[in-house]
């Protein structure tokens, strides 16, 4: 009896070893997907502008990508920034502003836990529209986005996690022209928190 007992003990401490040393699943293992949406904050700058504009809007963005390691994905990121009140000047709130980035980004979990670092670099535009007696007023402006952030995939089944974001958007939308004002060199920074379901 003695001896079965002791066989047993040992088996279970093999047991425990072994599952102890194995990997855990990642926690994004080939194609997966990614969409969002959340709070965001902007801030826009320009060429000759004395004062800095910030709005608050809403963000969304969609995420799909594969993985090159167990702790790298690489993917396609599309976010948009809509502000229905905003404006280049202190006062003024009659604005809508759209901008949207396009980028390329970097997925890497520094360990097993879920936490996460981001960055990429794309396209960037930016839509601005003025209503007026004779219709709406619309400029458009093009040029280069880079996203950086952070977050927490939280796992709730193998195939599925609820994904927390924190991120940072930079795009340069150029020149933009509207009714009696032109505004150079536009440098839109787009600050956002924002919940996530991601499919793996």
């Amino acid at each position: 009896m003695r001896l079965v007992l002791a066989t047993l003990a040992l088996l279970m401490l093999g047991t425990g070893a072994v599952t102890a040393q194995s990997p855990r699943r990642p926690h994004r293992a080939g194609l997966w997907g990614e969409i969002g949406f959340g709070p965001g904050r902007v801030r826009v700058a320009c060429s000759g502008c004395t004062d800095v504009s910030a709005a608050g809007g809403a963000t969304s963005y969609f995420r799909i990508g594969g993985t090159v390691s167990d702790r790298v994905g690489i993917g396609v990121e599309v976010f948009s920034f809509l502000d229905r009140a905003f404006g280049f000047s202190p006062g003024d709130t009659t604005t809508t502003a759209e901008t949207a980035t396009a980028t390329v980004v970097v997925i890497w979990f520094p360990g097993r836990h879920g936490l996460f670092f981001k960055g990429g670099v794309g396209l960037a535009g930016g839509q601005f529209t003025i209503p007026g007696t004779a219709g709406a007023d619309t400029s458009n402006g093009a040029g280069i986005g880079l996203t950086f952030g952070f977050g927490w995939d939280f796992a709730i089944s193998r195939k599925f996690a609820v994904t927390t974001n924190f991120g940072a958007y930079v795009t340069a939308v150029g020149d933009v022209v509207l009714p009696g004002q032109r505004v150079d060199d536009v440098i839109a920074t787009m600050y956002q928190a924002g919940i996530g379901l991601t499919f793996r």
